[in-house]
């Protein structure tokens, strides 16, 4: 099929979905979230294919969803075709894929793109990739990170990127658990082919039931993802805080958040 905000290609067993809006840093649209979705589907139904391999185009795999499609979210069914019929779906998708998915991370994950890495089953990082939860700036809140992380990396580390908000280096990453590896820039290609490569040596059976076996923790986390998702669309998405944040994200000023 024919995407607009990614390219899709199948290459030695490995499908390599590559973020691609690179004017925009790969920031995530109500498209982008189901063109994810998509390509993942693509590639857990297609036999030819092994192994899902996620990077970006230009300076950024992602920088997290575009502001100025949050901002728009006064309208309720907006906000819940966002974070029900996209997020929420892409989720549900990664949860039950029965093929393993790499993140090779080249520049900015953050927001959704950082989210994105938590829930790649292996992640391999450019030395120049930095990660951030910087929602909480405009008023949001991280839901996937939220519902998965303690899970996932531990409540310390969660709570270190989404309360904090502060971006941190690759090697940080690394140390917390987010990413499996950091290379030089100029090998970050290579370096997740290989490791895709690796688990192609092994038996497509055990892959699926290694992949079902250990992706238990997302499925079993799913409903609470979900509420969070409803919480925001219905609550967080309708407060003055959010729509100052979004706005004076775009306007390029300090929030003046009121605590409602």
């Amino acid at each position: 099929m024919q995407y607009s905000c990614l390219s899709y290609d199948v290459r030695d067993r490995i499908a390599l979905i590559t973020l691609n809006r690179p004017d925009k840093l790969n920031s995530l649209t109500q498209v982008f979230w189901k063109e994810i979705r998509q390509a993942l589907e693509t590639g857990d139904q297609n036999p030819e294919v092994i192994v899902h391999m996620i990077t970006g185009s230009g300076r950024a795999f992602c920088a997290g969803d575009d502001i100025s499609v949050l901002a728009r979210l006064q309208d309720p069914g907006d906000a819940d075709d966002l974070f029900v019929n996209c997020i929420y779906a892409l989720v549900d998708t990664v949860a039950h894929l029965r093929k393993p998915m790499i993140s090779a991370v080249n520049g900015f994950a953050y927001g959704g793109g950082c989210e994105l890495v938590l829930l790649s089953d292996l992640a391999v990082a450019s030395e120049r990739a930095t990660f951030a939860l910087p929602e909480g700036r405009i008023g949001a809140f991280p839901a996937i990170f939220s519902a998965f992380g303690p899970a996932l990396l531990g409540l310390k580390a969660t709570n270190e990127l989404s309360l904090l908000g502060e971006p941190v280096s690759a090697r940080r990453a690394f140390d917390i658990g987010l990413v499996n590896r950091v290379v030089p820039h100029e090998e970050l290609t290579e370096k997740a082919t290989v490791i895709a490569e690796q688990m192609i040596k092994s038996s497509p059976v055990a892959l699926r039931i290694i992949k079902e076996t250990s992706s238990k923790i997302l499925g079993d986390n799913l409903h609470h993802f979900w509420v969070s998702c409803q919480r925001f669309a219905r609550e967080v998405a309708r407060t003055d805080d959010f729509l100052e944040g979004a706005t004076a994200f775009m306007e390029k000023r300090s929030p003046r958040f009121v605590g409602h």
